[in-house]
């Protein structure tokens, strides 16, 4: 490896596995013209996340844009997972944006995102809109995660913030799943 290829950072990514992508789907879909919110269990690797796990908060309050949780129910999951979890982790969330008028839902994280976000930790964003055209699952350049299901297009993508800063930069996160998108050699 050259000196000048030590500098360039490898994308972070994530890999989803089956039960984790049906339940962002699912939940992401329940509420559809709302927003879902709820966290993520698996594994934190470097630059690697692999999502075993993800689990909406039942008691959230929702909104067609935002959505919102009690931090003392946080703080009782975080328990609770430290002690069943063998091996498992808390290792960020996920939530949804979704058709908000004539403005369609998309994978960008908001600024309210941003700063809600804490560093270190996985964020995944499921973008819900109605269908124009059946699309079959895949990946794309960007590293977003497409399809759809039913009467609706689904994108999921990821972001991560590194560490506390102001104006809170993100780096996009690589989002794979290959149970549903087949194995590649991407």
């Amino acid at each position: 490896m050259t000196e000048n290829n030590k500098n360039i950072q490898e994308p972070i990514k994530a890999y989803l596995s089956l039960p984790s992508f049906l339940t962002i789907v699912t939940s992401s879909v329940e509420v559809f013209k709302k927003e879902t919110i709820g966290y993520l269990v698996g594994i934190k690797g470097e630059n690697k996340f692999m999502v075993e796990y993800a689990i909406p908060y039942q008691t959230a309050e929702s909104t067609a844009t935002h959505a919102t949780i009690d931090e003392d129910r946080v703080i009782r999951i975080n328990e609770i997972l430290h002690k069943l979890s063998e091996g498992l982790e808390y290792i960020g969330d996920f939530h949804s944006h979704t058709l908000y008028g004539k403005c369609p839902g998309t994978v960008i994280p908001s600024d309210t995102d941003l700063l809600s976000t804490v560093p270190g930790e996985l964020n995944i964003i499921c973008a819900v809109n109605y269908k124009k055209r059946s699309v079959n699952w895949h990946e794309s350049p960007r590293g977003i995660l497409k399809g759809t299901v039913g009467e609706y297009r689904i994108e999921i993508g990821g972001y991560y913030i590194a560490e506390a800063c102001i104006g809170r930069k993100y780096d996009r996160v690589m989002i794979k799943c290959p149970p549903v998108t087949g194995i590649h050699k991407k």
